[in-house]
């Protein structure tokens, strides 16, 4: 794939905090090992690509499967995965506990940056808040604008390099064919509905998109 598609970047891994926190040792230490092969087979052909693993956030801050809300940080899957040229992001801050956007803190990406973090670019590979009510968040579509809003200032303070938002449309959980419910969490993260409808957070990510790139 690398010397087909020739990326810039290149994906080994996901979430691999989260992983390690709930799944057994055994399915955490396949992915360090397989991620390890793959970046050794990808460094035989390209030694220019950025490799990068993803963290998930919420868990990197103790707030989804972490030991009670204290802080984790990313030391453990730097160490592990030692062969990253850039990191990934996943952040769903809704589902760690933030009722509001502006109630994220904006260290919320930097503080994952302190100590050997900081010569790594920074990119968020997925994520999203809903325009809908989830769970005990009560959101709207009012609220997930800010939330593109908040989120754009978040990656500036980190000096982040890429933002991709993972659902441009709304998910139509009938459509996937799995149990009701499993979906529901993140079938309305999208931009656009499912008729391809513009929600009131297009506009904002359309100005952010429009910024010059640097």
């Amino acid at each position: 794939m690398d010397t087909i598609v020739r990326p810039d970047y290149l994906g080994l891994a996901s979430e691999t905090n989260l992983v390690r926190a709930v799944a057994p040792a055994s399915v955490y230490n396949a992915v360090v090992q397989a991620a390890g092969m793959a970046a050794t087979s990808v460094s035989i052909v390209d030694s220019t690509v950025k490799l990068y693993t993803t963290v998930q956030v919420e868990t990197a801050w103790g707030k989804l499967a972490g030991p009670g809300g204290a802080y984790v940080g990313i030391d453990r899957d730097l160490a592990d995965f030692g062969f990253i040229g850039a990191l990934g992001l996943s952040s769903y801050p809704y589902l760690g506990g933030f009722a509001d956007p502006d109630s994220i803190p904006l260290d919320y990406y930097t503080r994952l940056q302190q100590g050997n973090m900081v010569r790594f670019p920074t990119l968020v590979i997925e994520g999203g808040w809903p325009s809908v009510p989830v769970g005990a968040v009560a959101s709207d579509e009012a609220m997930q604008r800010r939330y593109i809003a908040r989120h754009s200032r978040l990656l500036d303070q980190a000096g982040a390099a890429a933002w991709f938002q993972i659902t441009f449309t709304d998910l139509d959980e009938a459509a996937y064919g799995f149990p009701p419910g499993v979906l529901t969490p993140f079938s309305h993260l999208g931009l656009v509905d499912t008729t391809l409808t513009p929600k009131a957070a297009l506009s904002e990510w359309d100005a952010i998109f429009a910024r010059p790139r640097r």
